[in-house]
């Protein structure tokens, strides 16, 4: 009789730990801050009206069909509490000049707005007019756990954005600027030019 072709072993359901404790935060931080990330200011509507906003790395798109973003905020934060009663946020994405909107945003305050030049998008969440790479405001769809963070997936319902415009990075507690866009496609030193005609 043949052999019956082979089986994978039977695996335990996954819950998320194989035995292994995590990391400790002094030793997650620093595992973190080597990942290089760009930097958006998060920005909604509070009960009153009045506009909130935060600097976050902790942005990326999740879906192309149907257009998603994902945003995680901390479970504390005051954006993150417009966000869920407007149901509605707008992803800045700053551009490499903007290093003082991203410390603006990073502080705690209500005066962040102070000076700042914006413009409501069609949902109302502020849209940053000034130091900007792009923009993409979002329709709240759910959130999802995250440890002490809330994950927040919106629908992307409008959007624009500044080509050749470099945008701000940051790694390692350190702002960094990404060099602009070439006019023109560069071909690689050891690529021949495809034939002509």
């Amino acid at each position: 009789m043949p052999n019956a072709p082979s089986q994978p072993p039977p695996t335990a359901a996954h819950d998320g730990r194989r035995g292994a404790p995590p990391v400790p935060p002094d030793l997650f931080r620093p595992l973190a801050a080597a990942l290089p990330t760009g930097v958006c200011v998060v920005t909604s509507l509070g009960v009153s009206g009045a506009p909130a906003g935060m600097t976050s790395g902790a942005v990326c798109s999740l879906s192309c069909e149907p257009p998603l973003m994902l945003v995680c905020m901390g479970k504390e934060s005051h954006t993150l509490a417009a966000v869920l009663v407007h149901g509605a946020f707008c992803v800045n994405v700053l551009a490499a000049d903007a290093t003082a909107l991203s410390r603006r945003f990073s502080r705690q305050g209500p005066d962040k707005f102070a000076g700042v030049a914006w413009r409501p998008a069609h949902n109302g969440t502020p849209v940053l007019t000034e130091g900007t790479v792009a923009y993409v405001s979002c329709e709240l769809l759910r959130t999802v756990d995250g440890g002490d963070h809330t994950v927040a997936i919106g629908l992307v319902v409008e959007g624009d954005h500044r080509p050749g415009t470099a945008p701000l990075l940051y790694h390692r507690r350190r702002y960094a600027g990404f060099p602009p866009e070439p006019e023109e496609p560069l071909s690689a030193p050891d690529q021949p030019d495809p034939p002509g005609p």
